[in-house]
């Protein structure tokens, strides 16, 4: 009798085994690439903009007006003059810390302009 049992439940037990496997299909997650595009490459829409070139009086400009803004950079009297390849750097300053300094700025500004330092440090330190 237990045989027949066993049987029985075996013979129900397959087939809803065999239906809950087929119920459950494998789960697939879409690409979030366009198609024919390469994953990690970015969306023809989405590249930064060309970079703003300034003009040259622009750069000088800005420059200039840090120079004015920066207290210890109060007491010189140094310059800058840009054009397409370089910002020149002219004047007289009393410490290589403020020279350091002038410089810094014009580097930050400067965009892909070379930096030419004609400035004069009166004390070396």
């Amino acid at each position: 009798m237990k045989q027949i049992v066993l049987c029985f439940t075996l013979l129900l037990a397959a087939p809803l085994l065999a239906q809950q496997q087929e119920q459950s299909p494998p789960k697939t997650i879409p690409p979030t690439f366009s198609p024919g595009q390469t994953p990690g490459e970015m969306p023809p829409d989405t590249h930064a903009p060309p970079a703003q070139t300034m003009s040259d009086q622009q750069v000088e400009g800005e420059i200039l007006q840090q120079f004015r803004e920066e207290p210890s950079l109060a007491d010189t009297n140094v310059d800058a003059r840009a054009n397409d390849n370089s910002v020149v750097l002219t004047g007289s300053v009393d410490t290589m810390a403020q020279h350091d300094l002038a410089v810094q700025i014009a580097q930050a500004n400067a965009g892909e302009r070379k930096i030419v330092d004609k400035i004069m440090v009166r004390q070396q330190t």
